[in-house]
């Protein structure tokens, strides 16, 4: 029996001057707008993940966090990690965990580093889920470094998106009908997000006036307000009321971190930048340095060689990733010795290409120039993570900028008076003590946004990111090594078949061929395909922007709008 299955497919734009893609049409064409009338890439960026907060709320907003990276012709740019935090009452033993049959979360394609599930799911739902928000710091940050227009001038496109309405997306509305139950259960939330208790349908005209008061704040008084202002104020009392850990002295404290220039890597000759610390750039980069040393192009795309190959390589950065990556400020791991070239050289080395690897971690800890610590913890889980977006922006200058951001999945909460969705970012971390990322006070906990991009000689080339949790890394590197390695557009790119895989089996796209998945079965790669249903795609979504060849300044989108409608805009 042959059976059809569906390609997905988005056109590529060119555009001389300037170019925004996002998760959401309206932004893209906000943020164009910003570069059309003088504006340069950070500003495109900060205006556009403003409004994208109105226009995808549940997955983003001025109540979650996120990370970017941004370059700037001619030198300068660096990263911005303003990913959440822990609440300063947070410890390693403040969930209930499950007993009994059922009670280990087995996180996806990492068996060995799972977790045990929270009772009443305490860690992802309601007042106990909420972590300090970062987003309003980290934007006004890079405006304030990197930007040529004032905030109020960004945050005033979603101040009348979120003030006037706007006809819902089909695939917003799908997420609110799915959510109903936790949306149904908290009364500010539900009066905001269900029509008489009943979810809006697609097309739907959506109304958040005190988001837009909320919005309107943050313009006046600038990031103060979030961090001790009125409206963290009303935000730390409703939560603390409802019995959460989050208070108004967390605010006050919270800062976004700035890396000047980011974390550094190279492939093939090209100079990668993303974003350190305990999210997804670490890991990428890691990938990236494994699959330099191997000629993936003399394997040719797609062969068993090529797929072994990648397979492999991610397991092996995956492995690391969860015994060593937690908040390096709390546990001390240096966090960029896993990208050092000779530590990625003896990680390489590991590789049988005759066989699938059961890895065991490394040693990067002299290459870090330390011992390993007797009392280091234990390896942690990989956390959930599905409510995430990624804006792209580029500049007649040359500037270039990739920018994260998300609500983790969405904690349900809209405190009154602030109208906005607030995170879950306490699901980040592993529920029980003695792990790399485990809950500590003020802990920022591993997450899996990977904004990067590529020079060439200095000159910004790519910019990309995506969507699509603990898939995002993967997902990036792969969409790299098709562009670079094999020099396919960045929508060609994008559009070829992917695998995702962690520490154990991988997802692989059937489009590879039977001949390819049975040579992999062969070698011992125990694969799973994706589900039949198009709702339940197991891959991430990418996007970004490449330098074209038309023009000097000339630009290319490429991107994936198969769960989120990502959309492409230049002039």
């Amino acid at each position: 029996m042959i059976t059809s299955s569906p390609v997905y497919a988005h056109a590529e734009i060119s555009a001389p001057s300037g170019m925004v893609v996002a998760q959401h049409l309206l932004a893209a064409q906000i943020g164009t707008e910003v570069l059309q009338h003088g504006g340069n890439a950070v500003d495109a960026a900060v205006t556009t993940a403003f409004a994208t907060g109105v226009l995808l709320p549940i997955w983003n907003g001025v109540g979650g966090g996120g990370v970017m990276i941004v370059h700037l012709d001619g030198g300068g740019g660096g990263s911005i990690d303003f990913g959440m935090q822990a609440p300063g009452l947070a410890h390693a033993e403040m969930f209930e965990l499950e007993t009994g049959p059922g009670a280990l979360d087995i996180q996806g394609p990492s068996r060995r580093f799972s977790w045990p599930k929270v009772k009443d799911n305490a860690n992802t739902q309601g007042y106990t889920s909420i972590s300090i928000p970062g987003t309003v710091a980290g934007l006004t940050t890079a405006l304030e470094n990197w930007g040529t227009i004032d905030l109020d001038q960004a945050i005033a496109p979603a101040i009348k998106i979120a003030r006037e309405g706007f006809p819902l997306s089909r695939t917003v509305a799908l997420a609110m009908a799915a959510g109903h139950a936790l949306l149904s259960r908290f009364k500010t939330t539900g009066d905001l997000y269900l029509n008489d208790g009943s979810p809006y349908g697609p097309g739907a005209h959506f109304v958040q006036k005190e988001h837009a008061e909320t919005l309107e704040r943050l313009a006046r008084n600038g990031a103060s307000e979030m961090y001790g202002g009125e409206t963290s104020a009303r935000i730390a009392d409703d939560i603390e009321k409802n019995g959460g850990y989050l208070r108004l002295s967390d605010f006050k404290r919270y800062r976004p971190i700035v890396r000047e220039n980011g974390l550094n890597g190279r492939f093939r000759g090209l100079e990668l930048s993303g974003v350190g610390g305990p999210c997804g750039g670490p890991t990428a980069l890691e990938i990236l340095h494994i699959l330099d040393r191997f000629d993936l192009a003399g394997m040719g795309h797609g062969s068993v060689d090529f797929l072994h190959t990648l397979i492999e390589a991610v397991k092996l950065a995956a492995v690391d990733r969860f015994n060593f990556m937690g908040d390096p400020a709390i546990y001390g791991f240096p966090i960029d010795s896993l990208v050092d070239p000779d530590y990625v050289k003896s990680r390489a080395a590991t590789i049988d290409m005759s066989t699938a690897t059961e890895f065991s971690t490394g040693d990067p800890w002299p290459f870090a120039g330390a011992d390993r610590p007797a009392n280091f913890p234990a390896s942690a889980g990989s956390a959930p993570d599905d409510g995430t977006t990624h804006i792209t922006t580029a500049d007649k200058h040359g500037n270039m900028v990739a920018l994260t951001q998300t609500n983790v999945g969405y904690s349900g909460v809209v405190n009154p008076g602030v109208g906005v969705m607030m995170n879950n970012a306490m699901s980040w971390s592993a529920p029980v003590p003695g792990t790399v990322n485990s809950i500590a006070p003020l802990a920022r906990a591993l997450n899996n946004m990977t904004p990067m991009i590529i020079h060439n000689s200095g000159r910004a080339v790519l910019a990309i990111g995506g969507s699509g949790g603990r898939r995002i890394w993967a997902a990036v590197v792969q969409v790299i090594v098709n562009h670079v390695d094999f020099g396919m557009s960045l929508q060609q790119a994008i559009e070829q078949p992917r695998f995702h895989v962690e520490s154990d089996d991988p997802v692989i796209d059937p489009r590879f061929g039977d001949d390819v998945l049975l040579e992999l079965k062969r070698r011992g790669h125990n694969y799973g395909l994706p589900p039949e249903e198009s709702v339940l795609w197991p891959f991430a979504e990418p996007n970004g922007i490449t330098h074209s060849d038309e023009g000097i300044n000339g630009w290319k989108s490429g991107l994936s709008p198969f769960a989120k409608p990502a959309r492409a805009v230049g002039y």
